[in-house]
């Protein structure tokens, strides 16, 4: 079974036969309950983590607990932060814990540092997607610190909407108010008046867009 997933990995075709071969023997496949911790890049490298089955969230955590969403990933993606001792110029510490139920293919630290050390292809691929993060993580820090919270509400249902190929999502009110770094009672005003006004519908553990036109307007 692992063969046929580390197959899927981005730079597989791009490796030897032999970093093959040692990749295919190294890696596993590590099954994770929702909102288990997978790696804290302050005292942790776990390697690339190759997301087979469920989702991940990356954020960063204060010394008193508070937590900032970075991104999101799911099916098919990979995660290179939790790599973040393989190349220098990863400098940013975070929490990645699993979103969901998830089954990941976990590539080790070692077999990682082998390869960015030898296949200047699989150095490029993680440079390539922290570069994607950090763009990630700015358009984070643009939205705290320029949008109206009624913007950065909108602009998250459309981009989770998009995600999932849906115009409902699975989703909490707790869960919004975490992943846009807002306070839970300021984001559940927001999301009553937009229900109110007809731009969605809050079900219990959902939101479902009913006019994705009127909610784009307010981006």
């Amino acid at each position: 079974m692992i063969k046929d997933i580390v197959e899927k990995l981005p730079f597989w075709e791009r490796l030897s036969p032999e970093q093959k071969a040692l990749v295919a023997e190294r890696s596993s496949l590590r099954s994770f309950e929702a909102n288990q911790v997978i790696a804290n890049t302050d005292n942790t490298c776990t390697g690339i983590v190759f997301i087979e089955r469920g989702g991940i969230r990356a954020s960063l955590l204060s010394d008193e607990g508070k937590e900032v969403t970075l991104f999101r990933l799911s099916n098919g993606e990979c995660c290179v932060t939790t790599a973040s001792c393989v190349i220098e110029q990863i400098s940013f510490n975070t929490l990645v814990t699993t979103t969901e139920q998830s089954m990941l293919l976990v590539v080790p630290a070692g077999v990682c540092e082998h390869l960015v050390a030898t296949n200047i292809h699989v150095k490029a691929f993680m440079l390539e997607v922290e570069a994607e993060r950090y763009s990630q993580v700015i358009r984070v820090l643009q939205q705290m610190l320029f949008k109206r919270l009624d913007q950065r509400v909108a602009a998250y249902l459309l981009a989770r909407s998009a995600a999932v190929h849906s115009a409902e999502s699975k989703l909490t009110q707790d869960e919004l108010a975490r992943d846009i770094n807002s306070a839970h009672e300021a984001v559940t005003r927001v999301l009553h008046r937009l229900a109110n006004d007809g731009l969605i519908e809050v079900k219990r553990g959902r939101i479902l867009i009913l006019d994705a036109g009127r909610l784009s307007q307010m981006t």
